[in-house]
């Protein structure tokens, strides 16, 4: 009886651990594959899933305790305001933000036209200036574990803005 109380457990467990690996840990495989093969009908269909979900992301952007960041910025050509949520590093007085799509996604020409963008990060919204795109190998070491993140995705570049200011806090 005991052993078959055992033999019970051990197949919930099992399952369990199957469970969360199809759940966690092979679609974390995936989308680093995508990015680091860049296998163009794949990465078509992340941005394709991405801008589906945009709007639950946003959602909690820029809150406390969130990971996503929201880039408040403005069309270039349109004049209108834009929101689009990234995953923003503060490192001393800079943002850093990877650029899994590459450098030619219109909220980055737009940011870059303007010379600057609102960000809300954490709580806080932050006014920055001087967006420069740099390569992943001149972050600062200070980023730790993000860095070897962006290098294990394949991500080459890096949008590094600079804290002009405090705007306020998020609510």
């Amino acid at each position: 009886m005991m052993c078959m109380i055992k033999d019970h457990w051990r197949r919930i467990l099992v399952f369990a651990g199957a469970a969360a690996f199809v759940y966690f840990v092979f679609p974390s495989v995936i989308y680093v594959l995508v990015w680091r093969t860049r296998w163009q009908p794949a990465v078509d269909t992340l941005r394709w899933f991405n801008k589906r979900s945009r709007a639950r992301t946003l959602k909690s952007a820029g809150k406390k305790k969130r990971s996503a960041a929201a880039v408040h910025h403005v069309g270039r050509r349109s004049g209108k305001e834009y929101v689009t949520p990234v995953w923003a590093h503060r490192v001393g007085p800079s943002f850093y933000i990877g650029l899994p799509y590459g450098t030619g996604v219109d909220w980055l020409r737009n940011v870059r036209a303007a010379g600057g963008c609102d960000i809300e990060h954490d709580g806080v919204r932050y006014r920055t200036i001087d967006p420069v795109v740099v390569p992943v190998a001149s972050v600062p070491e200070r980023l730790g574990r993000k860095r070897k993140m962006f290098e294990l995705m394949g991500i080459r570049s890096l949008l590094r803005v600079d804290i002009a200011s405090s705007v306020g806090d998020v609510s």
